[in-house]
C-alpha cells in the first residue's frame, strides 16, 4: 500500500512544532554519511537555486507629478536605464506604470543594468528618475522603494531544471554571457550553470507538490508561482514568478559581469511537501544522478554529458587568503570580479564582501594562491579540461533553502496546494 500524508497533517505538525523539515543539501549530507532516510523521516524538503536569470523584470507604478498638470509620461529612465512606460491610460494623473528588464544596460552608469538597479532598490538606495511627458516637459526626481505605490519583480523563465556546461569548440576566442573573460578556443576550458540537486524541478519532476499559485521565496521575499515559463518543454521545465521587492535580501540578487555584458542574478526557493512515496522517491539523493550536458558554445550542439557530481562535489564556498596578496606586485584579479565583491585598500584586495561574492571561481582561476576553491577538471575527449567559472551559486542557494526551512518552522511561510498543475510543451518549437 502506498504511504501518504495529507497537507493538513503537515500543517498541523508545523503548528505543533513537530514537523521535520530538511533542505535538500541536508538530505544529501545525511545520505552520503551512510544514514538511511525513509518516507516517515521528513515532512517537507526545501529546494532552491541561485544563478544568472536573464528573464526577470521590475514592474513599477509611482507618482511623478501632481494630478491635472501633465497628460502622461512617454519616456522614463531609472538610474539611466530605459524603461517601458504604459500601457495604462494615466492621462492627467501624474502617475506612471512601467517595466524595466533585468538585462537592460544603463546609459549613464558604466557596468550597471536592471539587475544592479533591483539590488540597489532593495538596499534602500535612492533611484534617480528622469521622465519626459507627452508635452515635452522633463521631470527629474529621486525616489526610494518606500515611495513607490507598486514595485514587484516578475520572472519569465526561472529555475530551469537542467542547465548546461559550455565549451568553445571554435579556433577563436568568443565574448559570451557564459564566461567572465573571453572564452578560450580549442576546447581549452569549461564553464557551467545550475545548482544541480538543489533545483526544485529536479526534486519534483512530475510537478506533484507545486504548481500555479504556489507560494515561492524570491530573493528572500514571499511571492507566487504564476505558471510555466517561456521557451519551456517537458524535458527542460522552468517557471514564471512574481514577488514584491519589499522583503527581498540584496545578497540573493544583483548583476554579474560577463565578457558580453551584464546579466541579472536572481534566487528562488520552493518547499516540497512529502505527500506520498512517489514524491519522496523523486527527491534527489545525489548530485551524481543529475545529468549535465556539455554544449558547444557556438551553435549549442550537445558534445558530451557529465553530472553535477562532477562539478560540485560538496565544494561550494570560495575562501580568501589575504596574506597571499601582501607581496604581490601586480594583482591579476583586482578588477576581474564579476560582482564587485572585492574590498580594496591601498590598491590591494583586503577582504571579500560576502553579500556580493557569487563563489563563481573566476578569481580562483586567475590567482589560486589567494582565492581557494577547487573548480575541478572534466575528462573530455581523453583530455582533462579545467572548469574556469560557475554561473550558479550553490552556497547562496543553500542559504536560501535554509531561510525557507526556518520560515516554515516558524509558521512564516504558507504551505498550500497549488491552484492547478504546471503544464509544459512536449518538444521545443
Amino acid at each position: 500500500m502506498v504511504k501518504t500524508k495529507k497537507l493538513s497533517e503537515i500543517r498541523k505538525k508545523i503548528e505543533n512544532n513537530s514537523a521535520i523539515v530538511l533542505t535538500v543539501q541536508e538530505l544529501l549530507d545525511r545520505i552520503s554519511s551512510g544514514k538511511k532516510v525513509k518516507f516517515e523521516d521528513v515532512d517537507i524538503v526545501t529546494t532552491a537555486t541561485k544563478g544568472l536569470m536573464s528573464g526577470i523584470m521590475g514592474i513599477f507604478s509611482f507618482r511623478l507629478s501632481p494630478p491635472k498638470t501633465l497628460r502622461k509620461f512617454t519616456e522614463v529612465n531609472m538610474n539611466g536605464i530605459p524603461a517601458f512606460p504604459g500601457p495604462c491610460p494615466n492621462e492627467y494623473l501624474g502617475i506612471v506604470d512601467l517595466i524595466i528588464y533585468g538585462t537592460t544596460q544603463s546609459r549613464t552608469i558604466d557596468n550597471y543594468c536592471g539587475g544592479s538597479l533591483f539590488r540597489e532598490i532593495v538596499e534602500g538606495k535612492s533611484v534617480e528618475i528622469s521622465a519626459k511627458s507627452a508635452e515635452g516637459d522633463t521631470i527629474e526626481r529621486e525616489m526610494k522603494l518606500e515611495d513607490m505605490q507598486f514595485a514587484k519583480l516578475a520572472g519569465t523563465r526561472q529555475a530551469i531544471k537542467n542547465y548546461n556546461a559550455m565549451i568553445n569548440c571554435e579556433t577563436y576566442k568568443v565574448n559570451t554571457i557564459f564566461s567572465c573573460l573571453p572564452f578560450s578556443p580549442n576546447k581549452a576550458e569549461i564553464t557551467f550553470s545550475g545548482c544541480g540537486a538543489l533545483n526544485p524541478f529536479q526534486n519534483d519532476p512530475e510537478f506533484e507538490s507545486f504548481g500555479v499559485g504556489s507560494p515561492v521565496l524570491v530573493n528572500g521575499a514571499i511571492g507566487h508561482l504564476m505558471g510555466s515559463g517561456t521557451r519551456n518543454y517537458i524535458e527542460k521545465p522552468n517557471m514564471m514568478t512574481i514577488a514584491p521587492f519589499e522583503g527581498m535580501k540584496p545578497e540573493y540578487m544583483g548583476a554579474f559581469k560577463t565578457s558580453f555584458g551584464l546579466e541579472p542574478i536572481c534566487s528562488l526557493a520552493l518547499p516540497i511537501p512529502i505527500l506520498n512515496e512517489n514524491i519522496f522517491n523523486n527527491i534527489v539523493k545525489s548530485d551524481n544522478i543529475v545529468k549535465l550536458s556539455i554544449l558547444s558554445l557556438v551553435g549549442r550542439e550537445k558534445v558530451g554529458e557529465i553530472t553535477y557530481g562532477d562539478v560540485w562535489d560538496n565544494n561550494f564556498l570560495m575562501k580568501f587568503n589575504p596574506d597571499a596578496c601582501k607581496n604581490c606586485e601586480e594583482c591579476k584579479a583586482i578588477d576581474k570580479c564579476p560582482t564587485n565583491a572585492f574590498i580594496v585598500k591601498s590598491g590591494m584586495i583586503s577582504a571579500i564582501d560576502r553579500s556580493r561574492c557569487f563563489n563563481c571561481g573566476n578569481c580562483t582561476h586567475l590567482c589560486p594562491e589567494a582565492f581557494i576553491l577547487e573548480l575541478k577538471t572534466i575528462k573530455f575527449e581523453g583530455n582533462d579540461i579545467p572548469i574556469v567559472l560557475r554561473q550558479s551559486d550553490r552556497h547562496g542557494a543553500i542559504l536560501l533553502a535554509e531561510q525557507l526551512k526556518s520560515m516554515i518552522l516558524k509558521g512564516e511561510f504558507p504551505i498550500r496546494k497549488p491552484i492547478s498543475k504546471l503544464r509544459f510543451a512536449k518538444t521545443v518549437k
